[in-house]
């Protein structure tokens, strides 16, 4: 990171900047968000705009520097160029023996700008993040079904940990195991 707060980054054949999130970048991020959940959630996803921007401006107030976009230069955008890939990262501490451990919150490309590695150069720069600040875990919780991040996640040398099984109850079924056969 240089001192103006860009960040060194850039994506395949892509000219992109990354930089600190700032206050004027919510909104875009708040939809960056609502479409993770669509993703992360997808029975239940929260879609409320103003429930996601309100908690990014909370968190950007407690972690600024955890919180990176990726902007290209695009015709179409009005201020000619647009955001094109976020990362979101928490500093947290373990209620049971005060370890400090990073969250990976949130990694999110635009369709338009996946497959140029710029979602690695965000993985990578989460590992230098908490790298100087001397955390030794990074935690990331994704469906399962998102494979895509899986395999950046992986390729940055995330392994998984824990595997999360749900049930979803139907009201009104009747719930029951079929005895084993041969027993008596």
């Amino acid at each position: 990171m240089t001192g103006n707060g860009d960040v060194a980054a850039s994506g395949v054949g892509l000219e992109c900047v990354s930089r600190l999130a700032t206050v004027e970048d919510i909104p875009v991020l708040a939809i960056f968000e609502r479409e993770l959940a669509r993703l992360s959630f997808p029975e239940d996803p929260i879609l409320d705009l103003d429930y996601h921007a309100e908690k990014l401006a909370r968190s950007i107030e407690r972690e600024p520097g955890g919180m990176v976009v990726q902007t290209v230069r695009a015709e179409d955008a009005p201020a000619g160029d647009e955001i094109a890939s976020w990362l979101w990262l928490s500093t947290r501490k373990t209620l049971a023996t005060s370890e400090i451990y990073g969250v990976l919150r949130s990694l999110y490309v635009r369709r338009r700008y996946r497959r140029h590695g710029l979602a690695l150069s965000l993985a990578e720069y989460a590992l230098r993040y908490f790298a100087s600040r001397d955390v030794k875990k990074i935690v990331a919780k994704v469906h399962a079904e998102n494979k895509a991040a899986l395999q950046v996640l992986r390729r940055a040398g995330f392994e998984p940990l824990h595997t999360t099984l749900q049930f979803r109850l139907e009201p009104g079924e009747p719930y029951f195991f079929e005895e084993d056969e041969g027993e008596d």
